[in-house]
Formats: structure tokens, C-alpha cells, sequence
């Protein structure tokens, strides 16, 4: 696709919809995981995931000097991934393990805390899959809100659907809204039959693109997806099949599948989704390994990216994102499109949050992409980014960077032809 864009999508690209009382905002969805009940093994139920939380927190509290950093808060994501290594260790804990070989040797030099030693471990890979499965069923509700009413966020499909055939997306959320936005499209499955529930992943499909269709990759999973529940296998028993539709995906998913498991032998959750803080680990399956590949080769090829709503919370991205530099040099044109906080209402205090308060990563990156450091102030003849009047899009002026910062809804109401136009599109 030589004139394409490859576009990174980032939760904060739905979170100007119009949700209906359905915010599948980070802390929305913290704040509902944390009022699960689990069904534990020897009988009865337990507050397990709040439980965790509030005993982390305490802690953290406790080793940490609040009065110089932020007091401790954990998201879900955080949350599983403390649930998974104590999934990983807990054996080791219990003496569960029966061979050597499924023993994380790291196992023999931790020892639980009090609090942990009545805990099953069943009862964490129950508490980790129903933290999942909430996380999905939240995705699915404003997904089939979206689907369901074709008239809803037209501002968001039209923007999708002037990009048709023109771009590379590699989406990081979960949801259907690209695919329904677009009509056609390839991810790489196969159309599902009449009489199937699910269509298997080709990855010469997906890399052939005979079509020549925008490509769509859900770098971190899917509602749709499932494991296969009937051989053959085309890759791994653990590669992702997608389902007709959400009901069916929830069927087909096997909860009693053993955990995978690293090469420190620590086990994680099938990735249905890609959450927690092992990313990497779990994108070793079809198709988001083949995604993922593809991300790099897309940035080497393209010289024109367009980020939105990605915080640069993810280290693995960053440093592929990073690989556009290396190899475009100065014809690497990136937008980013981003939603700050209400008291950023100024480019003083977007530039010091920017600076001082937001993502290092992102900063690292900006600061590279513009060869400035940043480290100026407003009203310096040197300062790297025009700015004009608050909430215009920003472009550096070496004219390699343009940031909008007010949401995807602005930037695309307001200022879509600009983007374009500083793409080349």
C-alpha cells in the first residue's frame, strides 16, 4: 500500500462517543471489576479481586513516602497482573506442582504473605478470567450499541470510511467499531461459512491482501475471539479463531484449559484479550503475532503515522513506533491526536503537563520526533512547536509533528482535512 497511513489506536478513541451510561473508560471498568463476587473451589464466594486490590494498595501505602509521590491507585490491568503471578507462584506455594518441569525455579526463594496462603489456585485463574469476561462484556455493550444503530457516531465511520483502502490500522482495543465502520476490510479471516460459528486466521491472506483493502490488526485481541474447539489445529491449539458474533464467542471459549506458560515456566491467562502486564508473552499466538510483525514491517514501509489515543503506556510499541525515525528520517510525518485533562485549558499548561506530568515515553518520543528536548519556555524564539490559538492542531517546525489535543471527535469535526492535508493523503 504505498500511499497508506498505518493509524495505532488507543482506547481514548471512543471515549468521545456517546456511551448512554456505558464509559468504558479505564477507571469505570477498574471500579465494576472490583464489585465481582468469585465462586471459589471449596464452596461459597469471595470479594477476591477487591480483596487484592485493597491489600496491594495498603501496602503500597505503607513502603511508599506519599507526601512526595502520588498515592498508590491500581487498574484493572495492574490488578491482573498481579492475579497472574500469583497464579504462577502459587503452586510452588501449595506444592501443587507435580514435576519439576512446570516449576518456576524463581518459585523456591518467594513465600506467600499470610493473606495469600488460604487462597486456591483455581480460585485466581477463576478471578483473573472473570476480571476478563467483565472487561469484554463492557466492550460488547457500547459495541453492539454502535453496531446496532448504524446512524450513531457518523463522525467516526465517515472518518473511517475516507480512508478506505488507504490505511493500515492496528487497533488496541477489543471492539468491532472500525470493522463495522469500513464494511470491508482484511484481518486476515477467512469469511465465516454458512452452518460455521467461526472463521480460522490466514496469514498469507492477511499479508497478500488481494484486495487491497485497509488492513485491520487487533494487536491485543478481540470480543470475537476464541480458541478452536475441533482439530485440526492450523497453527496452535492456542491460536485465535473469530466467532460469528459475541454469544458465540462466549460459548466457544474453553475456561478449562490449562494456563500457557513462559519459559520461566510462569503461567498467564489464554489471551482471548491482551491485558495485564505481559503483553508480549501472550502475542506469541496467531494472529497477534502475525500483527505484530506486520506493525513493523508497516512502519519501515510507510513514512506517514497517525496515533490516536494511545497513551505510550506500552515499551514494545514505543520502540517499534521508534523505528519510523530510523528509517524516514526527516520525510517521517506523524500525527497524534490525544484528549488531555479538563485543567489543561492553555498551551502553558499543556506544555508542562506534556513536560513534567504526562507519559515519559511519550515525551521521549515527541522530543526525538521534533530534535528538540523540550526543555525551554513559552515565548522562547526556539520553542520546537507553532502553536496558535488554544485547541488548533500544533505542528512542529521542523513539519514533522502534528499534535491535536483535544479528542478524536474534534480533530475529526473540526480538522480532518488538516490532518490529511499534512499527510499528503
Amino acid at each position: 500500500m504505498g500511499n497508506g497511513v498505518t493509524i495505532i489506536v488507543g482506547a481514548g478513541a471512543v471515549l468521545d462517543f456517546d456511551h448512554k451510561g456505558i464509559f468504558p473508560s479505564v477507571k469505570n471498568i477498574t471500579d465494576e471489576v472490583l464489585k465481582l463476587s468469585i465462586q471459589k473451589v471449596d464452596g461459597g464466594e469471595r470479594l477476591l479481586l477487591r480483596e487484592l486490590y485493597d491489600h496491594v494498595v495498603k501496602n503500597l501505602n505503607r513502603v511508599l513516602d506519599t507526601n512526595h509521590v502520588k498515592p498508590p491507585q491500581l487498574n484493572f490491568e495492574n490488578l491482573l497482573h498481579v492475579i497472574e503471578m500469583c497464579i504462577a507462584y502459587s503452586g510452588c506455594w501449595s506444592k501443587e506442582y507435580i514435576s519439576w518441569l512446570a516449576f518456576p525455579e524463581f518459585g523456591t526463594l518467594i513465600q506467600p504473605v499470610k493473606f495469600l496462603k488460604d487462597i486456591h489456585t483455581y480460585d485466581y485463574i477463576r478471578a483473573a478470567y472473570e476480571l476478563q469476561k467483565k472487561v469484554m462484556s463492557i466492550v460488547n455493550q457500547y459495541d453492539t450499541a454502535f453496531c446496532g444503530d448504524k446512524l450513531a457516531e457518523q463522525w467516526y465511520r465517515d472518518f473511517w470510511k475516507s480512508l478506505s483502502g488507504r490505511s493500515n490500522i492496528f487497533n488496541l482495543n477489543y471492539d468491532n467499531t472500525i470493522e463495522n465502520s469500513l464494511g470491508e476490510y482484511e484481518d486476515g479471516f477467512i469469511p465465516i461459512e454458512d452452518g460455521e460459528d467461526y472463521s480460522r486466521f490466514s496469514a498469507k491472506r492477511y499479508y497478500e491482501n488481494q484486495r487491497r483493502l485497509s488492513t485491520i490488526a487487533h494487536l491485543h485481541g478481540h470480543i470475537l475471539f476464541s480458541v478452536a474447539r475441533s482439530y485440526p489445529f492450523d497453527y496452535s491449539m492456542r491460536d485465535m479463531v473469530k466467532n460469528r458474533d459475541y454469544e458465540t464467542a462466549c460459548k466457544n471459549r474453553i475456561v478449562g484449559q490449562f494456563p500457557p506458560s513462559n519459559q520461566a515456566k510462569e503461567e498467564f491467562l489464554q489471551p482471548y484479550i491482551v491485558s495485564g502486564l505481559r503483553k508480549t508473552e501472550k502475542m506469541m499466538f496467531a494472529p497477534n503475532n502475525v500483527y505484530l510483525s506486520d506493525l513493523a514491517r508497516k512502519i519501515v514501509e510507510n513514512n506517514r503515522l497517525m496515533v490516536v489515543g494511545y497513551s505510550f503506556g506500552d515499551l514494545y510499541l514505543n520502540e517499534i513506533i521508534g523505528l519510523g525515525m530510523a528509517a524516514h528520517g526527516d520525510d517521517f510525518k506523524v500525527v497524534i491526536i490525544d484528549k488531555y485533562p479538563p485543567y489543561i485549558n492553555s498551551y502553558v499548561t499543556w506544555f508542562q503537563h506534556l513536560t513534567h506530568g504526562g507519559n515519559p515515553q511519550e515525551f521521549v518520543f515527541v522530543s526525538r520526533l521534533v530534535k528538540d528536548g523540550l526543555f525551554v519556555k513559552i515565548g522562547q524564539k526556539e520553542f520546537p512547536l507553532i502553536v496558535g490559538e488554544y485547541g488548533v492542531p500544533v505542528i512542529s517546525t521542523n513539519e514533522k509533528l502534528m499534535m491535536c489535543i483535544n479528542g478524536f471527535k474534534d480533530t475529526v469535526v473540526n480538522h480532518k482535512e488538516t490532518i490529511l492535508e499534512f499527510l499528503d493523503m
